[in-house]
């Protein structure tokens, strides 16, 4: 199944019980930033989330590997930690291949 409509099933389960409280970025929103979209065009695809005033992200990422795997990524702003679930954490973890930066 594709990532994105197992996000839109997440986001219409969710978002009746807690009113777009928490943005779901898109699988599209990364590869944007990665390959320098313009700041009109990002802000055309996300500023309806309005993520700025929210304080808990979900974010999809695909994870490069042979099979091509997604993992999630819940962002928690107020603690200032990221909460990564990736189903194939047994078969390859992945706290070598993430950097930490303290802003």
């Amino acid at each position: 199944m594709c990532v994105n409509r197992s996000a839109a099933i997440l986001y219409s389960l969710y978002l009746p019980i807690h009113h777009g409280e928490i943005p779901l970025f898109s699988t599209h929103d990364l590869p944007c930033i990665q390959y320098n979209a313009t700041d009109n065009i990002l802000w055309r695809m996300m500023s309806w989330m309005k993520y700025w005033e929210k304080l808990t992200w979900i974010l999809p990422i695909h994870w490069p590997s042979p099979c091509g795997h997604w993992v999630m990524c819940t962002i928690d702003l107020v603690s200032q930690c990221f909460f990564l679930f990736d189903s194939f954490v047994e078969e390859r973890p992945w706290k070598q291949e993430i950097q930490v930066g303290l802003f």
